[in-house]
């Protein structure tokens, strides 16, 4: 697994050695299914994927950070 960033301007800024995330619960409950959701979409399927949190959650502003996951 690897870690990278980006800034506010989507330049990549660097490979990060830790990552925090700070949310609430019910944040952390809809990151969870959407992370649950590309498991099980990708289960079968050996050509990887790249799904941002941005897509799955419908009340997602640009004020908020998206989490992309790249499967691989």
């Amino acid at each position: 697994m690897e870690i990278v960033g980006y800034d506010n301007k989507d330049k990549f800024t660097h490979h990060l050695k830790e990552a925090t995330l700070t949310c609430s619960i019910e944040e952390l409950k809809e990151v969870s299914a959407f992370i649950n959701e590309i498991i099980k979409e990708q289960e079968n399927n050996q050509t990887g994927a790249c799904r941002h949190f941005r897509d799955y959650k419908k009340d997602w502003d640009n004020k908020c950070s998206d989490l992309i996951v790249l499967l691989v």
